[in-house]
């Protein structure tokens, strides 16, 4: 059954379109008109952001590099304090920047008005960067963020446990459940759900293919609740309801470190940016560990990997669209991702962004974690390769997004199904949607 709702308070996709925005921080003589492919000539463009260790020094070295574009790294205490700082120069009219690292998912920042439509810059570069990074760059088939690198999902194991135990690493996510019913009996969790994260419950969902949010004509089509999402709430439901899994918390870091070291923890999902945290912390189970892929459901015709990201994007209001993506393509090449060296740790933020980033990985595996350096290389690569990017969050994230934590706590306690939570979430972004005037149909 489809409930329709009438209002559609936008112009195209702009619920809340902001006018009065200025250019961005490009000197007026020099600024090339909105549109243009390439820069123009020399112009200046401001770039916020939060990388504290190499923003700056990464945009020195690429106005060293060429002499079209100046970059002026402004550098932000937070992801919280840009938001901040954004909405008050929107508001005010003066100061917005040509770029800001994203804060938000982009259909929010489509759907207020500040990220501007920059696929003709973009399609002249579609080649420098992977599938995962563009579809996570769009909404509704057009470019409105810049092509960002979404972190690949792959499965540590903890390898001493599972050969002690006699049980295979999962490749599917039945077997993920089978081999949780192997290691309960031995006081063994197959891994750990907190009670304040579901993001693994969004995970699996992007992985099986759902679509909570899809645009569809003059509206959202809401579905929390379709076959994909409840195959991916039926791989967990069955840890939840016969007790295979912990329940540990991540606002408790010493101990959930102290429990994923004990061996009592044989898997978890991560990403390449957490394994030296994981090295760092986890001094006793250290060289235990292997790489493997996220499991697969069972019909998938190929296999995917979760992986989701907030791209940077062009407000409304710049007049140097292509400088901006001149800057950003740029930043895939070796000259900028050696500039992104951390002077003081001599560690290379992985570029996810790119088509093979093979050449990188040796930087991001932590020596003495893994059984094998180079198969757990292989997996976090393999891993970008297959991210999926794009997962719609909708117009109102901020608002269901506590909702969903909310719910998933009483699941993950056994208060209520997963199924009815979802449901429940559903019903809630229903009434929130209508309180905000935003047309949408919700499928059941």
């Amino acid at each position: 059954m489809i409930r329709s709702r009438a209002r559609w308070a936008t112009a195209g996709l702009a619920v809340t379109a902001l006018a009065g925005l200025s250019a961005c921080s490009a000197d007026a003589s020099s600024a090339g008109a909105a549109g243009d492919t390439e820069p123009a000539g020399p112009v200046t463009i401001e770039v916020w952001g939060w990388n504290a260790e190499t923003g700056e020094q990464t945009a020195e070295a690429f106005n060293a590099a060429q002499d079209d574009v100046t970059v002026k790294y402004v550098l932000q205490a937070s992801n919280v304090a840009t938001q901040t700082n954004f909405r008050n120069a929107t508001e005010a009219g003066s100061g917005v920047p040509c770029l800001v690292q994203g804060f938000a998912p982009l259909t929010t920042m489509v759907v207020n008005g500040w990220a501007q439509d920059i696929t003709e810059q973009v399609e002249g570069s579609v080649d420098l960067y992977n599938e995962g990074a563009l579809a996570a760059a769009q909404v509704d088939g057009r470019y409105y963020g810049l092509p960002s690198g979404s972190d690949g999902q792959f499965l540590i194991v903890n390898q001493k446990t599972f050969d002690k135990y006699d049980v295979e690493v999962p490749a599917t996510w039945d077997e993920f459940v089978e081999a949780g019913r192997e290691l309960g009996p031995h006081g063994v969790d197959i891994t750990n759900l907190a009670g304040e994260d579901p993001s693994i419950l969004m995970n699996l969902a992007q992985q099986a293919g759902a679509e909570w949010f899809a645009i569809e004509g003059d509206q959202w089509v809401v579905n929390f609740t379709d076959e994909k999402t409840v195959a991916a709430a039926d791989v967990l439901q069955p840890l939840i309801d016969e007790d295979l899994v912990s329940n540990q918390t991540f606002m408790d870091k010493p101990a959930l470190y102290k429990y994923f070291d004990s061996g009592k923890m044989a898997s978890t999902t991560t990403q390449w940016w957490s394994l030296t945290g994981l090295q760092t912390n986890l001094a006793d189970s250290g060289g235990d560990w292997s790489a493997h892929p996220v499991p697969q459901f069972a019909d998938a015709t190929a296999p995917v990997t979760p992986g989701r990201t907030l791209p940077s994007f062009v407000p409304e209001g710049c007049e140097n669209p292509g400088a901006v993506v001149a800057y950003t393509d740029w930043l895939t090449t070796p000259e900028a991702i050696e500039a992104g060296r951390n002077a003081e740790t001599g560690a290379v933020s992985f570029p996810v962004q790119v088509p093979d980033a093979s050449d990188y990985v040796d930087a991001v595996v932590p020596e003495d974690f893994f059984v094998d350096d180079k198969a757990a290389g292989e997996q976090i690569v393999t891993a970008q390769d297959r991210v999926i990017g794009k997962f719609e969050l909708g117009p109102n994230y901020d608002a269901w997004f506590p909702e969903l934590q909310d719910q998933w706590g009483k699941a993950v306690a056994g208060d209520i199904t997963l199924q009815e939570a979802l449901t429940a979430v559903q019903e809630f972004v229903a009434a929130d949607l209508d309180d905000k005037g935003i047309s949408y149909t919700v499928t059941e």
